[in-house]
């Protein structure tokens, strides 16, 4: 009797036993399901992390220090005061790059030529922006830049490299630029109000190419009117003689003005609007075939035509007097001065024809108490 017991007993334990093995099997069974499904659930993750950072579009900003292009020590330094609100853009007119590789040599080859062949200090611009979408320092956001002759001072030269006359630059390449600007109003290096012009807009130059500038024209930041940044530079007033928009001789000896003059005109030339100076002389030389073969005046019938570009064109000068419409109409014996554009004279047109007449006045050409005729409203 007692063996019978002692044998049931030993069954009951282990059928105990076998049954605690297979709990604790199924338990680990569980337990390595939960870890694969946690393994293979942060493995996916990554990959796709992975695979976002690879794509340039999904990238931050990402800068390239100087030592990351391996520049040279720049071999002086002007402080610029922060914050910036004007920034000027440009193109190198080089090849451009879309690999950091690329953009590297790029980088050293404009360095180069601006120290040993222009006699700069450094690489002329702030920062340069290549087509694989990142941005190399050049003299970063606290050296005054050489990018444009008296702008230094008041202003940060942005440059994308490649050329941009007959191709837009890259949706990568504009994205690093708008993230830059972005930093650079987060960081106050760049004032939250700036302004973005055009090279091409206050010198005579292609930069930064048509098809960039063209896109330039859609930025929310950008400026048509460079009136506020000459003020700051104090840039004197700019003539363009006719030798240089290729005007054509007067057809007669043109009747002199009585001097000094009492009264000036203001007049729209109708025609459309010029922002750069190759585009200005277009405007100019047709306005003059048109006075010539088509009006059968002995000139352009302007003194000066205050151009879109912030220039001032020479038509018949201080000296010599303009034609009436007819014969009917009593001769204007006073300055006439064109507006090129449609309708109205812009504030920087404005701003330009306000020096224009300053220097008339200190030149005794003009009366300081003139009679001012606006027909260009």
């Amino acid at each position: 009797m007692k063996i019978h017991q002692s044998t049931q007993s030993t069954v009951r334990n282990e059928d105990q036993a076998a049954n605690t093995n297979v709990r604790r099997l199924s338990g680990l069974i569980w337990t390595c399901s939960i870890l694969l499904v946690l393994v293979a659930t942060t493995a996916a993750y990554f990959v796709w992390m992975m695979t976002q950072n690879d794509n340039p579009a999904n990238r931050a900003l990402r800068i390239l220090d100087r030592s990351e292009w391996m520049g040279e020590p720049p071999s002086a330094f002007r402080l610029l005061p922060i914050p910036v609100q004007n920034v000027i853009i440009h193109h190198t007119a080089t090849e451009g790059c879309d690999t950091e590789e690329v953009c590297i040599y790029r980088m050293r080859m404009i360095q180069s030529f601006h120290m040993d062949s222009l006699n700069y200090t450094d690489i002329a611009y702030h920062f340069l922006i290549g087509g694989d979408g990142q941005v190399y320092v050049g003299r970063g956001w606290h050296g005054q830049g050489q990018h444009l002759k008296g702008y230094g001072a008041v202003s940060l030269g942005i440059a994308f490299i490649g050329t941009f006359v007959n191709v837009a630059p890259p949706p990568l390449q504009v994205r690093a630029f708008k993230l830059l600007m972005d930093e650079g109003v987060r960081l106050h290096k760049l004032h939250a109000d700036y302004h973005i012009y055009a090279h091409r807009q206050l010198r005579t130059t292609e930069s930064p190419g048509q098809k960039l500038f063209e896109m330039m024209k859609h930025w929310p930041r950008w400026s048509a009117d460079v009136t506020s940044l000459r003020s700051l530079n104090k840039e004197p007033l700019r003539f363009v003689p006719r030798s240089s928009w290729l005007a054509q001789p007067p057809q007669y000896n043109m009747p002199d003005l009585e001097l000094p003059v009492k009264s000036v005109r203001f007049e729209s030339t109708s025609s459309e609007p010029c922002s750069t100076q190759a585009s200005c002389v277009l405007r100019v030389r047709s306005l003059q075939t048109e006075h010539i073969e088509n009006l059968n005046r002995q000139d352009i019938n302007y003194n000066f035509v205050v151009g879109g570009d912030g220039n001032v064109y020479v038509g018949r000068g201080w000296d010599y007097s303009c034609e009436t419409a007819s014969t009917d109409e009593r001769q204007f014996n006073g300055l006439i001065v064109g507006f090129v554009g449609l309708s109205k004279h812009t504030s920087s047109q404005m701003n330009v024809s306000q020096q224009l007449l300053a220097q008339g006045i200190k030149l005794g050409k003009l009366v300081p108490d003139y009679q001012l005729i606006d027909k260009s409203k």
